[in-house]
């Protein structure tokens, strides 16, 4: 009897667990339903406007995430609800970003989206030369308050960061070691690389040239500000290490009492961990920093994720020994986040609620299920150990705020096959 009784208690408990899970799974489908957006629809209107900065992040190399991201801006534009754009770039790469959208130079882009690539390396594509287009057109219709461009990212390639300072130093005459890099500047199909000995060892007899004689020189610049910020950043260089999130962290904290950022609304396109908002191991993102450092309040930095289904994304660009492009590799399984082998947990309930190829969910809304589990952030993974031992005791509202299901995506196409 005894036996009995435990098989029952057990069975009953083990129904009562079933049950529950199913219950929650079809609140999060309900919850989904209720707040669901189609981005594709020409009258989105994206649900909140009050923030500071907002950042959209996804799996780099799908040519539908700019299309996703270009609706996000338009919407937000419209409701008067952004003032700077903030890509995954360097101060001066921002800096001629800015230049292009405002003289339209179109050999001046495709350099860019050639630099573009060294920090983001699946992003030196036609589609990135193409969305700077269309933010250019956007901009056109906002001529009393355009998107201006600002980057807080570390200097990742040299050939901008140098243009820059050529220009900021263009009235300096009998500068010696200004020469040698203008020379630089010009000298065709140039390594600017910042593993390039000679590139460096220039850079630092520039920066040691203008320490000693500062005097001299300081009152001859055009922008002493903007210069000593990107001579600070090209000294991180020479460093031993660099820590990447710090520097992008002090950079913003640097630059937003200059430009008063905290009066003007900011949308960030970075990776999916920069825009987390909470850690998901030890280590803070940029937009963990934010928050922990009280330079926002929690509830005004918004994360929007956008999530792959039935995708491909560029992979690897391809190159000869001499650093001549030759072909690329794409990838459809590993690299979309929703393969059998790698998958987000709970991606399954916004494809089955979907409304169109570009569907965004809010997911921070009022009795939102999602402020108890970790959808969407926790990854499982064939055979191996997800990063669910991270994120104990944590949510998915924790990290992100949006979700964005993309489908049916194309790849990105290198920039190199632009005829």
């Amino acid at each position: 009897m005894p036996f009995y009784k435990s098989t029952m208690k057990n069975l009953f408990t083990f129904f009562a667990l079933i049950i529950s899970i199913f219950a929650f799974s079809q609140n999060k489908k309900d919850y989904l339903k209720k707040n669901r957006f189609d981005i594709e629809n020409s009258d989105f209107k994206f649900p909140q406007t009050e923030f500071n900065i907002i950042g959209f992040g996804a799996y780099h190399g799908s040519a539908k995430t700019y299309e996703a991201e270009l609706n996000l801006i338009k919407s937000l534009k419209k409701q008067n609800a952004l003032d700077y754009y903030i890509p995954e770039t360097n101060f001066s790469q921002a800096y001629f970003f800015q230049q292009y959208l405002e003289t339209g130079n179109e050999e001046l882009l495709k350099e860019l989206v050639l630099s573009f690539q060294t920090i983001v390396s699946q992003e030196g594509t036609i589609e990135t030369f193409e969305h700077w287009k269309n933010l250019r057109l956007l901009n056109q219709s906002y001529k009393s308050n355009p998107i201006k461009v600002i980057g807080f990212d570390i200097i990742n390639e040299y050939q901008f960061p140098i243009k820059h300072i050529l220009l900021l130093t263009e009235n300096i005459q009998n500068w010696k070691a200004k020469d040698e890099l203008k020379k630089i500047s010009i000298e065709e199909n140039f390594d600017f690389s910042i593993r390039n000995k000679e590139t460096t060892k220039l850079l630092k007899s520039f920066i040691n040239e203008y320490e000693t004689n500062k005097n001299i020189y300081v009152h001859q610049i055009n922008d002493t500000i903007s210069f000593h910020h990107i001579l600070q950043n090209i000294a991180k260089n020479f460093e031993e290490e660099r820590d990447r999130e710090k520097i992008i962290f002090e950079n913003y904290v640097y630059l937003k009492n200059i430009y008063h950022l905290e009066t003007k609304k900011q949308f960030v396109k970075y990776g999916f961990f920069h825009l987390e908002k909470e850690r998901e191991k030890k280590y803070p993102s940029f937009f963990t920093r934010l928050i922990e450092q009280n330079v926002y309040e929690r509830n005004k930095v918004i994360t929007v994720i956008g999530y792959l289904t039935k995708s491909e994304v560029l992979w690897d660009k391809i190159y000869d020994k001499q650093g001549n492009y030759q072909s690329y590799t794409t990838e459809k399984g590993y690299g979309i986040g929703d393969y059998w082998k790698e998958y987000f947990r709970g991606i399954s309930k916004l494809k089955s609620t979907k409304l169109s190829d570009i569907t965004l969910f809010r997911l921070n809304n009022i009795n939102t299920p999602y402020n108890k589990e970790t959808d969407l952030i926790e990854v499982n993974l064939f055979l191996k150990k997800s990063n669910g031992k991270y994120l104990n005791g944590k949510s998915t509202t924790d990290f992100i705020d949006y979700a964005i299901l993309i489908s049916n995506s194309k790849n990105q196409i290198p920039i190199e096959e632009m005829k």
